[in-house]
């Protein structure tokens, strides 16, 4: 695991008399936001248990610091399951817990998982029985504000533009030594071009792969 130390030779030179504590408040989200944009730190959740009647779960983050950005894939019993958005859901019920745990007309094999936040989804229908280990998932992660240490993937591959994000905020704070509208625009232009082209990686893997269109039939 990489500290936030580890990034300072691509920032401090640049903000002279900048306090060590904004430079890592600046850093982390820095880091935050370019792991949500990008989704690039994915793991494999581990197998959960699924109890009948119960449609609230809570993640288990494959990572300690860490939460779920999102769920790239989810598989039932070996069965796809399809992520449905908040736009989706149109029926109240899904918020509402207690009332969820009275809806019987809502019960069934799971063929739907719903990500409220951070740390909990649900699957839809609710699951009319108990099968054990038997969801699993494959999820994007992103470091809490709290953490001191991240992936080393972070930093070895990624530091010069998790660097120019940092750069971007702390140069814009107004009125200090190291205020700079002019080069605050510039790293943030390379903070957005950096994102793009990793959020490429992540989708496509470490292979390469041809772009495949389907054109419908008229």
């Amino acid at each position: 695991m990489a500290t936030l130390n580890s990034f300072y030779p691509y920032i401090i030179p640049h903000v002279n008399g900048c306090p060590e504590i904004t430079v890592d408040t600046s850093l982390k989200s820095a880091i935050i936001e370019f792991c949500e944009r990008t989704l690039i730190i994915q793991r494999d959740h581990d197998p959960v248990s699924i109890v009948k009647d119960i449609a609230d779960y809570d993640f288990e983050t494959p990572l300690s610091g860490h939460l779920i950005i999102k769920i790239m894939n989810a598989w039932h019993q070996g069965t796809p399951l399809n992520p449905i958005s908040p736009d989706d859901v149109h029926d109240p019920t899904i918020y509402n817990k207690f009332a969820l745990e009275d809806n019987t007309t809502l019960t069934g094999m799971p063929r739907n998982i719903f990500q409220k936040d951070e740390r909990t989804f649900t699957l839809l229908p609710i699951p009319d029985k108990t099968t054990s280990l038997s969801l699993t998932m494959r999820v994007a992660l992103k470091p809490t504000r709290a953490t001191t240490t991240v992936e080393d993937v972070l930093y070895e591959d990624y530091a010069e533009i998790i660097a120019d994000g940092t750069l971007s905020t702390l140069m814009m704070s107004p009125n200090k030594k190291y205020s700079n509208t002019q080069m605050a625009g510039f790293h943030a232009m390379r903070f957005q071009q950096g994102i793009n082209k990793v959020k490429q990686l992540s989708t496509k893997g470490y292979v390469r792969s041809s772009v495949k269109i389907n054109i419908p039939r008229i």
